[in-house]
């Protein structure tokens, strides 16, 4: 008989090759599938986190605005920073909408506030559900962001005013109300020079008050108490402005000290215009100048320390007292204030690299080419070369003393004073946003 050789039943099965095939496209199913419920899985994880990261870029900008609305209101440190995270956190809920429920997004907002900047850092936590991936042991995809915004509170601001109250001020606010005085008193100064008028116990200034007839000082408080009230109407204002009140004409008086009470200003308005007299009652401009500009000190940048704007309200003219009218010699001396005390009080601090801003509100001096006090100063030609008179020579003189064309407002072609110091004001203030 031949011989056989017999195989191992075990051995005969290894070597069927029936049914591998069928295993082998088992396992490459469940790999595609794995694969395909992975890749659908994570494509939800990537919108989620996209939605997830939008949202939280928006709530730490509506952060960072909300510290600013609040810092602007006068509230504390603590509330600002309170008001920033309840932004941030109801900006967060309504721009990521659904989302925050489907992978339980927990938001966080730090808030730092550091001189006059914030900081809002931002980020959240969240987790996609898996549907596929489950199978294989991963349940969620976990999800992670973070943002951060910035941004500059108003500045702080220290407006410093300083008032003429020479006698020149005692004049009517209007040619109407000089009209007034010439005909009640025959002067159009209010003859503020102490005497008793029309047989009163009052001299011109006390009388004009007395008769409703307005002097430019009076139209000036006016003015000055417009611009408070106006300031205290800003969102800007609350505890970021203060303001000094100086007057002069002889000498520079300090009438109210830099406060951000702006309710004292009221009860603190320049007095009646310096009795005018050989020597009272002058406009000293450039000794003015050289003691008030110690007094303003060194502007800051707003953050670390006040800016600072000095608005000069005056008629632009100088004079040494009222002896001119006797001294000849004297009367050259009468014009036009020079814009050189100005560049000190403007010049950059080495220490802060900052300047002073300087706004003028000029209040022009009536022509009263009738009047030969008039006539033998303001009416003779000009000093500086222009083609008019010393009068003429005004505007260009205080023009050149203002920082820039824009803080320099001629009242008259205003609807009032206050309304020019808002002017200079809002050339002057800007609120600096960044991100």
């Amino acid at each position: 008989m031949p011989l056989r050789h017999r195989t191992h039943p075990l051995f005969g099965f290894a070597a069927d090759a029936r049914g591998s095939v069928s295993v082998m496209v088992g396992i490459t199913c469940v790999v595609i599938v794995a694969l395909l419920g992975a890749g659908i899985d994570y494509g939800r994880s990537q919108a989620d986190q996209a939605m997830l990261d939008a949202a939280l870029d928006a709530a730490v900008l509506a952060a960072a605005q909300a510290v600013r609305q609040a810092d602007d209101q006068g509230l504390s440190d603590a509330k600002a920073k309170q008001a920033g995270q309840d932004a941030g956190a109801a900006a967060f809920r309504s721009f990521a909408g659904d989302t925050i429920a489907a992978t339980a997004a927990v938001p966080a907002f730090d808030v730092v506030i550091e001189g006059r900047s914030v900081s809002v850092d931002g980020g959240y936590t969240a987790a996609t559900q898996t549907a596929v991936m489950q199978l294989i042991q991963i349940p969620k995809v976990r999800l992670s962001g973070r943002s951060a915004a910035k941004v500059d509170l108003s500045t702080q601001i220290d407006i410093y005013l300083l008032i003429d109250v020479s006698g020149s001020m005692a004049i009517g606010a209007t040619q109407a109300d000089i009209d007034a005085l010439q005909a009640g008193i025959g002067c159009a100064f209010a003859c503020h020079d102490g005497s008793p008028v029309n047989g009163t116990a009052l001299d011109g200034y006390q009388w004009a008050k007395a008769s409703g007839i307005k002097l430019r000082l009076q139209e000036m408080n006016d003015g000055i108490l417009d611009f408070v009230a106006w300031l205290r109407k800003q969102p800007t204002v609350a505890k970021r402005v203060r303001i000094a009140i100086y007057s002069f004409s002889t000498t520079l008086t300090k009438v109210l000290d830099v406060t951000s009470d702006l309710s004292r200003v009221a009860s603190n308005l320049p007095q009646a215009p310096s009795t005018s007299g050989e020597y009272d009652g002058a406009t000293l401009w450039g000794e003015t100048l050289a003691q008030f500009t110690p007094k303003v000190g060194a502007s800051g940048d707003g953050i670390t320390k006040p800016r600072k704007l000095v608005m000069i309200a005056t008629d632009g003219v100088q004079d040494p007292g009222r002896y001119w009218t006797s001294a000849e010699w004297v009367r050259p001396s009468v014009t036009a204030v020079s814009p050189e005390p100005c560049k000190g009080l403007k010049a950059v601090n080495a220490t802060t690299k900052q300047a002073v801003a300087v706004g003028i509100i000029h209040t022009p001096y009536i022509a009263m080419p009738w009047d030969w006090g008039y006539l033998a100063t303001l009416g003779q030609p000009s000093q500086i070369g222009g083609g008019g008179t010393r009068l003429d020579d005004v505007p260009g003189q205080l023009k050149a003393c203002a920082t820039s064309p824009d803080l320099y407002i001629d009242a008259t072609k205003t609807s009032s004073i206050g309304q020019a110091m808002q002017k200079v004001f809002a050339s002057f203030a800007q609120v600096r946003l960044t991100k």
